[in-house]
């Protein structure tokens, strides 16, 4: 392997883990002050940048849906502050009560929907909208990758619109009432090449009883996607859908959402052309083997990246005979094979490949009765499988991405010399050095970043990480928070940071103890979760 001259300047640092480094310096992305929270998901060789935003701050609601009449609202309000809301004057207090009844009711099509999270450009701050063209937004949307050519990746939830809808009049019920609903457009997850102003949506294999759906998630220098999505679904529940969704009682759109989880999922991949057109997917199968009688929904398989060369990587389900669970796979020239030997972990899944055909991953085993996942480095060429030691055997690792200069970042656990309690740091190893360095220890002594998780590595080695740092407070409204003393209110949030290695950098000591190696019990620091806050509602439907 040939390493870049950024790599060979880093060497010396990576070797070094007791003490700070300004072998990286560190700078935050663009200020979004319309999120509370942001975090980076991807980052290309020209420093662009993409990811999602969070907690949407003074989220517009429509006061003349609100039914003030509601038991929560009444209990969690004054009769002043609503009159006071009526009369559109809305405190951030107010402003937080409304938003949370928006979310107590988001299985209640009458109200107003409300949503989390939206897809930036975080070089330039830009909201980029995806699926969503209203003002007010209806859905959430996720950017997840970009390629050099500028191509990004992004996934949105339905869009909704207010319809209004009259039940059949029935003996009983000869004159039924009228509303307003809001009801959901087909495909509950739908994925899209997003270039500027040039949106592009993946065509989805199977679109009936309610629109299908799509999750791409990496796009390749050449333009290959890799996802999962709907393919088909079982005659048994196409037949109940068709009894039950008639449109008398409800409108077919709701019914049809219904019954989202339901399609049979597998491994897509797609292919951009250069006039910007995609074809339709290549579809692979599971590693099976198919157990006789069962039924098909049951198994499922999803690519989570792709080269140059078109071989995707990612999981599927594997059995054998006595039970079933997702293992680490490659998806190449319509065949599906495994990297993990099932019978030796519990499972696995296969997160990246570069173009030299090496797969990143990791698997899970159980420490002392605890599920803990192990990193694995496939090279598909060869066949070999490695597992290189993180920080400590039982130290939870989870590898995001690897660059053409077999670099690997993602997030693991350490443990801090002053404690007990596991945290979870941005790690960086390096496959030709066999060096594990947690990336907290290559920044400059004075940094104000504590680095969680590391995203992504471009092939100038710049890496998008997401950090927890202390900020400001801002109300649910954005506004600054005060004390009674008019002292700023401080909280811990999630900033997505870029890393730019320092040539030739310095190892600079800031007296730091050095991290133990060794296991201790202890849970897993609770801030971590400020970085799970864009992913919860998808993490649901795709986990």
């Amino acid at each position: 392997m040939r390493l870049s001259p950024v790599v060979l300047a880093l060497l010396p640092g990576l070797a070094a883990s007791s003490a700070y480094a300004a072998v990286y310096q560190v700078q935050e992305l663009a200020e979004i002050t319309t999120v509370q929270s942001q975090f980076g998901a991807a980052l290309n060789d020209n420093g662009d940048a993409v990811g999602s935003g969070s907690v949407i701050y003074n989220f517009p609601i429509d006061i003349s849906a609100i039914d003030f009449e509601n038991a929560s609202l009444v209990a969690a309000l004054t009769a002043e502050q609503i009159e006071q809301i009526k009369l559109g004057n809305i405190t951030a207090s107010s402003q937080l009560v409304l938003v949370n009844y928006l979310r107590a009711n988001s299985t209640n099509y009458e109200i107003q929907r409300y949503v989390e999270v939206m897809g930036f450009n975080l070089v330039t701050g830009e909201q980029l909208k995806i699926r969503e063209q209203a003002a007010t937004p209806t859905n959430n949307e996720y950017l997840y990758d970009i390629n050099n050519s500028g191509n990004a990746i992004g996934v949105a939830t339905s869009t909704y619109t207010q319809q209004s809808f009259t039940p059949e009049a029935t003996e009983a019920v000869p004159s039924p009432e009228t509303v307003n609903l809001w009801l959901p457009a087909p495909g509950h997850l739908k994925s899209y090449v997003v270039n500027g102003n040039s949106v592009t949506s993946l065509p989805i294999p199977y679109e009936e009883f309610g629109g299908g759906f799509s999750v791409a998630i990496k796009i390749s220098q050449d333009n290959y996607v890799a996802g999962y999505g709907s393919v088909s679904m079982l005659e048994s529940i196409q037949e109940t859908i068709e009894t039950t969704c008639t449109g008398k009682t409800r409108p077919i759109s709701l019914c049809y959402d219904q019954y989202k989880d339901s399609y049979v999922e597998r491994a897509l991949v797609w292919k951009m052309n250069e006039a910007g057109q995609i074809s339709a997917p290549v579809q692979y199968g599971v590693l099976g083997p198919v157990i006789e009688d069962t039924a098909e929904n049951l198994y499922s398989s999803r690519a989570l990246s792709v080269n140059d060369n078109g071989v995707a990587v990612g999981s599927s389900t594997s059995t054998d005979g006595n039970r079933a669970a997702l293992h680490a796979s490659v998806f190449h020239e319509g065949e599906v094979s495994a990297i993990i030997d099932p019978q030796e972990w519990n499972s696995s899944i296969a997160v990246d490949i570069n173009n030299e055909n090496i797969v990143v991953g990791s698997a899970s085993t159980t420490f002392n009765g605890m599920s803990r996942d192990r990193l694995f480095i496939f090279d598909y060429n060869t066949k070999t499988l490695t597992f290189p030691n993180g920080f400590f055997n039982s130290s939870d690792t989870n590898p995001m991405a690897i660059n053409e200069n077999n670099m690997v970042v993602g997030s693991a656990e350490i443990l801090p010399a002053d404690g007990t309690t596991r945290r979870i740091v941005a790690f960086l190893y390096d496959i030709e050095n066999d060096t594990f360095t947690d990336l907290n220890t290559l920044l400059p002594c004075d940094s104000a970043f504590t680095l969680a998780e590391a995203k992504d590595i471009n092939n100038n080695n710049e890496i998008i990480a997401n950090a927890v740092v202390s900020v400001e407070q801002r109300d649910s409204k954005g506004e600054l928070v005060k004390d009674s003393a008019g002292n700023p209110v401080m909280e811990n949030v999630s900033r997505a940071v870029k890393l730019t290695p320092v040539p030739n950098g310095t190892i600079d000591s800031c007296n730091i103890p050095e991290e133990e190696t060794y296991e201790r019990k202890g849970g897993s620091s609770t801030w971590y979760s400020l970085l799970l806050l864009p992913l919860v509602w998808l993490r649901r439907r795709v986990s």
